[in-house]
């Protein structure tokens, strides 16, 4: 078995998280890299950025699938554009690693996922917060029944208010425009919460009710807010509120994160971004032996927390492709978070709780 993967990089200008995605190609299981940018604006930063594993450069699709042959690719684009670029790696079977939310309209995710399925191939979309070590030790406390029968959870994810001031150009318009994003706030930031809530807890989503607005005052065409109120497979319920509400620099200071989960047995609380600030993992548990003492606070070290999530995550993926391993995330992530999103939306506009459910899928 190979001890490397060939990777191709597909981006545009405006894609998100660009140097994150050169950063993930100097993971050490990448070999020979090839990046498409059908506009090919991109192309030297990006060659220069990733380094000497950078093998060939592309401005056609066509060209990049017949020459190079790539076994992943990872594809950071408008939404409205990554349907079709993540369906044509399916098609020349690459594993496919990419940036949220991957899609517009819903049906094309679908279709993917789908596709990702009954191809045996890796759809793995960028959900890095589940790759920090405070949330691997969360989810080991729920995995191993200390809390009991989970009842609730809440979470909070509070970005910077600023950054909706200049919504008509950051990262070229397209991130607040509905036809070329999909969505807002919700679709960008919350669901990366949304996808915590399932990790940690294990559970599926059934149902959603939600708001979502524009509260900061700037004329939006998507949210800039969102409450979103959610039924699980297993009885228990959450919540998440998620919005740019804070200032830039309280952003950057990972005040303004949170995550609560309440269970039959006992109850665990921690910040997502906390071991970046030094704030604890903190939980209780009243079933066995630990009845003597419930309550316990864990604080991660200092390298824990300056990993960085985004390569540690990415090194699993292409440790997946090459090995068949599970992927960091499976397919049904990406699809139960972005069902769940188009079913907030839905609620918002009709009033009314709407179901939640993912494609049937073989594998």
């Amino acid at each position: 078995m190979a001890d490397q993967i060939r990777v191709a990089l597909i981006i545009e200008p405006t894609g998100n998280h660009l140097n994150s995605q050169y950063g993930a190609l100097k993971n050490p299981e990448v070999g020979e890299v090839a990046i498409l940018d059908p506009t090919g604006e991109t192309l030297a930063a990006a060659s220069e950025a990733v380094g000497d594993r950078v093998t060939a450069t592309y401005t056609s699709p066509e060209q990049l699938f017949n020459e190079f042959k790539p076994a992943a690719t990872l594809v950071t684009m408008e939404a409205w554009r990554m349907p079709h670029m993540i369906e044509t790696s399916l098609e020349a079977g690459c594993h496919v690693w990419h940036e949220k939310p991957g899609f517009v309209d819903i049906e094309d995710y679908r279709r993917l996922y789908r596709k990702a399925q009954e191809s045996n191939l890796n759809l793995t979309i960028a959900y890095t917060t589940r790759q920090r070590p405070i949330v691997q030790q969360a989810r080991q406390i729920v995995q191993e029944g200390l809390l009991g029968d989970l009842f609730a959870c809440q979470a909070w994810f509070v970005a910077d208010h600023d950054r909706t001031h200049d919504w008509e150009t950051l990262q070229g318009g397209w991130v607040f425009d509905k036809a070329r994003a999909g969505g807002g706030n919700l679709t960008f930031l919350g669901c990366h919460y949304l996808d915590l809530m399932r990790y940690v807890t294990g559970d599926d989503f059934v149902s959603v009710s939600a708001l979502t607005r524009v509260v900061g005052g700037e004329p939006l065409p998507v949210e800039d807010a969102a409450a979103v109120t959610l039924e699980f497979s297993k009885g228990m319920i959450g919540n998440l509120n998620c919005g740019y509400y804070t200032s830039k620099s309280e952003y950057g200071s990972g005040r303004h994160f949170g995550f609560l989960l309440w269970g039959r047995d006992g109850w665990l609380r921690f910040n997502p971004q906390g071991s970046r600030r030094g704030d604890p993992l903190e939980w209780m548990s009243h079933t066995g032996i630990h009845a003597g003492a419930p309550h316990k606070s864990w604080t991660f070290d200092a390298e824990a927390a300056t990993q960085n999530e985004y390569d540690l995550t990415t090194s699993a993926f292409f440790q997946a492709c090459l090995d068949g391993t599970p992927p960091p995330l499976e397919n049904e992530a990406g699809m139960w978070v972005n069902e769940a999103i188009q079913a907030a939306y839905r609620a918002n506009e009709t009033g009314q709780r709407q179901p939640v459910a993912i494609p049937a899928a073989r594998r």
